[in-house]
């Protein structure tokens, strides 16, 4: 049989082969039976309803993956906008960053404790001027007045000079004069995750550096990346929206 011979014998592809092939949300093996399905049958509409078969099958493929991405897509961003958030909170000392420098005083930075360990909030105090600031004042329990108007006890952490800053909203940090070091210790525990807490929060406020410069470059690159992870979450809400309408 001669090739031109064997060319006319060739059966007319129908179009709904053709749309088949195309259907790349099912597997090989599936679009194979259902060619065979196909070409099976000398019925157009049988064809045609196994191919509107075949397509509401890919559609709904289509769909789980297209939700499935976009969890996927929407957790990685979540979390990476947690963790610059993080870091921009450890860059940043206060949250209102306008603030005035009124001149540096001498404070004392501790934690409030419980029975067994610290609170992992630092907190600043003025220290008086005609107080006598101990040698070594790390661990001492010191006497400050809480908010409601009681007498509490604090874990030393350090005594140093620091600037007293003015908020924008007009609030002064630390605002606070201390009552007194009793001659009282903490546990060593205490004093232990207090040392322990402060060396990670100046390694995640310094971070791989030394110089300002280095620092100020870090710091910016955050909020480059923050602001990227805000945008994407943004652009991701909007094209779910319109594949909703």
């Amino acid at each position: 049989m001669s090739s031109k011979e064997f060319d006319q014998r060739k059966r007319k592809v129908f179009p709904e082969e053709l749309a088949l092939k195309n259907l790349k949300e099912l597997t090989e093996a599936e679009r194979a039976g259902l060619h065979l399905l196909m070409i099976q049958t000398s019925d157009p509409y049988e064809r045609e309803d196994i191919l509107a078969e075949a397509q509401k099958t890919a559609n709904q493929r289509a769909e789980e993956a297209k939700k499935h991405s976009y969890a996927a897509i929407k957790k990685r961003l979540t979390q990476e906008q947690t963790k610059t958030d993080t870091e921009l909170n450890a860059f940043t000392q206060h949250r209102n960053r306008h603030v005035k420098v009124l001149g540096k005083v001498t404070m004392m930075a501790g934690y409030f404790m419980t029975p067994k360990r610290i609170r992992p909030t630092k907190y600043y105090w003025l220290v008086p001027d005609d107080l006598v600031i101990p040698d070594r004042p790390l661990g001492r329990v010191a006497h400050v007045r809480g908010k409601d108007g009681q007498l509490h006890d604090v874990m030393v952490l350090y005594v140093t000079k620091q600037k007293q800053r003015q908020l924008q909203d007009g609030r002064v940090v630390p605002d606070q004069f201390m009552i007194e070091f009793t001659s009282q210790y903490a546990s060593s525990v205490q004093v232990k995750q207090g040392q322990r807490t402060e060396r990670q929060r100046q390694k995640d406020y310094r971070g791989p550096f030394d110089s300002a410069q280095q620092k100020h470059n870090r710091v910016r690159k955050v909020i480059r990346r923050h602001h990227r992870v805000r945008e994407e979450l943004a652009n991701l809400e909007k094209s779910k929206k319109k594949d909703k309408n």
